[in-house]
């Protein structure tokens, strides 16, 4: 089971709501399972997280059509910024963890799914599983690429990531690199940059619904 402090704030439905350390997480079909587990369905917006405060635990329970049109909305006026579409995105020239050099200047032409994040993130942690199922979604396509710029080192990647895989083409870096090349501060943050090079879409947090937000918008850059 997945330890943490003895109370924490994790986002729900409903908002952020706090939870003894011991509480005990399932899944959609009744088995225990992780604190990831749990709260990763919950980010689909096919489920809703119920709190048994006498039996300290949680449970998910399918939501109806118009509670995840109601969370989405939320999620989309919550994340979204607006401040610096259009412009151009800063030039970057990395490698990932196989080894792979990935520049902006020769990914040029195609439309990129940035995400920020870091190891012990718990918002990171919750939108990953459906994160790796967007980059399902376009396996096909070569004019999408997927690039995770992680705020750790090789090292500290290779270990999560054995436990806990991504399908982005995953960068490490760090927090002074992040916070100076390309100015955030907070995580996470899913960016969508056209094939021009500039920002498509940018967003601050995560939310229910995230899948479909990013879905909807890499639509839309690539007919752009």
């Amino acid at each position: 089971m997945r330890k943490t402090l003895i109370i924490i704030m994790v986002l729900s439905t409903s908002g952020l709501v706090a939870q003894n350390k011991n509480t005990i997480f399932y899944d959609s079909v009744g088995q225990v399972t992780t604190w990831e587990g749990h709260w990763a369905q919950v980010i689909t917006g096919k489920y809703k997280s119920i709190y048994h405060k006498s039996e300290n635990k949680k449970t998910l329970a399918k939501t109806t059509h118009e509670e995840f049109e109601k969370e989405l909305r939320k999620t989309e006026k919550k994340i979204t910024r607006t401040d610096k579409l259009g412009t151009d995105f800063p030039e970057f020239d990395l490698m990932d963890m196989d080894g792979n050099r990935l520049s902006k200047t020769a990914l040029k032409g195609k439309v990129l799914v940035l995400n920020f994040w870091f190891i012990g993130c718990s918002p990171c942690e919750m939108e990953r599983p459906s994160l790796n199922d967007l980059t399902k979604l376009y396996a096909n396509n070569k004019d999408v690429v997927f690039i995770s710029f992680a705020r750790n080192d090789k090292e500290q990647l290779t270990k999560i990531l054995t436990e806990y895989p991504i399908s982005y083409n995953v960068v490490p870096t760090d927090k002074d690199y992040i916070k100076t090349k390309f100015e955030i501060n907070a995580y996470p943050v899913n960016i969508i940059i056209d094939r021009d090079g500039k920002y498509f879409f940018n967003s601050a947090a995560s939310g229910i619904g995230i899948l479909t937000i990013l879905q909807k918008q890499i639509d839309k850059a690539l007919k752009g």
